[in-house]
């Protein structure tokens, strides 16, 4: 299943980067993730006909949304991985301003890692590293202890 891990907004931190892309080196041999960045808001916009097109499972993260335990989030991969009408999930992380109203209500899932507002590139971080936990859990992997 193809997964991409979105960020709208430009990393505040070369740390953050250096982090997001540790996780995702790591998921790479359980399953691959495509960083994408978008400079701003209007820039996702332009590709909203892709975001939300057939097959596609659209993730946002939003401090209003479902808060799941790492085991709870694997058994949602889980799912998205049974489900033959999904071919790819894309994860949505705002930039300083969050999403628009649009984007949160098209989406199929809103996720929140918490009910307080983290910045950005906190939340890029931490969704990343939520993703890989996910996979090492779903594989019987020794990373997640529970």
């Amino acid at each position: 299943m193809k997964i991409e891990l979105i960020k709208i907004g430009k990393p505040t931190t070369q740390e953050s980067r250096v982090l997001v892309d540790m996780y995702l080196t790591r998921t790479k041999v359980l399953n691959p993730i495509e960083r994408i960045e978008f400079k701003d808001l209007e820039a996702l916009k332009s590709r909203n006909k892709t975001l939300f097109s057939a097959g596609q499972w659209v993730v946002v993260l939003d401090e209003r949304g479902k808060e799941w335990t790492s085991p709870e989030l694997s058994q949602q991969f889980k799912k998205w991985l049974e489900d033959p009408a999904i071919k790819s999930v894309s994860f949505v992380i705002g930039g300083p301003y969050g999403l628009d109203e649009e984007i949160r209500k098209r989406a199929n899932t809103v996720w929140s890692l918490s009910k307080g507002t983290l910045p950005s590139d906190l939340a890029w971080v931490m969704a990343s590293e939520q993703i890989y936990r996910a996979f090492t859990i779903l594989k019987g992997m020794p990373y997640h202890h529970a």
